[in-house]
């Protein structure tokens, strides 16, 4: 396909956010959006029929270690496009490569590494999520507690050192650790979404960190303290200030049905976003496999260390789509915000990602009825097409 030819996609129901199109079409020119609408007529180099399909803003994964047998840390391009090949069968169009605890010395490599990186098959790498060092070790779940670093100013300024600027856009850490004000201050320098987690933070610490910028929670429930009606910890803050933005893996796992349900019903639907905090081997057979230095045995859905931590996950964004709204009863057009837009804003990138509207970026996912994926577009290019059966 030359640059600058016309591609047309036909015959589908569109998710907007004003709604679902039903049988519309959709322009694209240039890897970005031209028309969204009934049928107009033009004529384009290549046409797409979407057989009726739905066709939804691609998914953007704000916490994913690997996938395919490839893990993130590798710091390789053929890992690289692995991992975002694979990603991209299951809708995700745009991701942050998530790093985890390591050596200092490793970490700041591998930071070097994505800043030099131009371009990957599959899902587009928009950025890192450093998930580590800067963790509490009470609450470390499958992260090396040997390699955990406390969240000095003079670390963060040695992760800056090495990085493009914009490349870092979340940074996973326990606030509770951070003794120097200026950390706060240059994460926001940085644009960087501060977010709790790995952390032992309760509630009247929660708040004021939110006050100084930390303003997202990091898969909400796991490794942090429970909801408990004397303290209700980074949950109740969550439950009741909208401001408090969160992540979740919605597995079935890490939090049960019944969890995700009251999450829906006491946050708003646009704090929410799902994640997959999927490690190498999904994708994979049943096995044993390696996580930031640590043997992972892997049946069926779960991924966990030999005492029994849950150590990732297999799971992917339409999986994860999946189960939301089997869980909750909400329906698509309110559901598909929670792997889009609130990504998209929380990272500042709404200008150009997370929804189908003229102008922006032709990231785009074509679902079944049964919300299976049948063909993923970043920017334009068809980078997964389902074989029919």
């Amino acid at each position: 396909m030359t640059v600058g030819q016309t591609q047309k996609i036909i015959n589908v129901n569109i998710v907007t956010e004003k709604g679902i199109l039903e049988q519309a079409i959709l322009l694209m020119e240039n890897g970005k959006i031209i028309y969204v609408g009934p049928e107009n007529g033009q004529e384009a180099e290549h046409v797409y029929d979407g057989k009726g399909a739905t066709l939804a803003p691609g998914f953007i994964d704000l916490h994913v270690h690997g996938g395919a047998g490839f893990d993130f840390m590798d710091s390789t391009q053929e890992a690289v496009d692995g991992i975002c090949s694979f990603h991209a069968q299951h809708g995700t169009t745009g991701l942050l490569a998530t790093t985890m605890t390591a050596p200092i010395e490793r970490n700041l490599e591998i930071l070097e590494f994505y800043s030099n990186i131009k371009e990957n098959k599959g899902a587009k790498v928009v950025g890192v999520h450093m998930e580590g060092p800067f963790i509490n070790p009470v609450l470390k779940g499958a992260q090396n507690g040997e390699w955990i670093e406390p969240p000095t100013l003079a670390n963060m300024q040695r992760v800056f050192s090495v990085t493009r600027p914009g490349l870092v856009k979340l940074m996973t850490l326990a606030p509770e650790l951070v003794t120097e004000e200026e950390v706060f201050d240059l994460l926001r320098e940085q644009k960087v979404v501060a977010s709790v987690g790995h952390s032992l933070q309760d509630y009247d610490g929660a708040c004021q960190c939110l006050r100084k910028g930390v303003n997202h929670a990091t898969h909400l429930g796991n490794a942090m303290k429970g909801l408990h009606h004397r303290d209700v910890g980074i949950i109740g803050l969550a439950m009741q200030n909208p401001e408090m933005t969160f992540d979740f893996i919605c597995d079935g796992i890490h939090l049960s049905p019944n969890f995700i349900r009251i999450l829906a019903k006491a946050c708003e639907l646009n704090q929410m976003m799902l994640i997959t905090d999927a490690m190498r081997a999904a994708g994979l057979d049943d096995g044993q496999y390696d996580l930031g230095g640590q043997n992972v045995t892997v049946r069926g859905d779960e991924a966990r260390l030999a005492d029994g931590t849950l150590a990732g996950s297999v799971l992917t964004l339409d999986k994860a789509l999946s189960n939301f709204m089997q869980f909750t009863k909400i329906p698509l057009e309110k559901a598909i915000y929670l792997l889009t837009m609130n990504q998209a804003k929380k990272l500042g990138i709404s200008d150009t990602k997370g929804s189908i509207e003229v102008g922006k970026d032709a990231d785009l996912v074509l679902l079944s009825n049964e919300y299976q994926v049948m063909a993923t577009w970043v920017e334009g290019k068809i980078v997964f097409e389902k074989a029919e059966d």
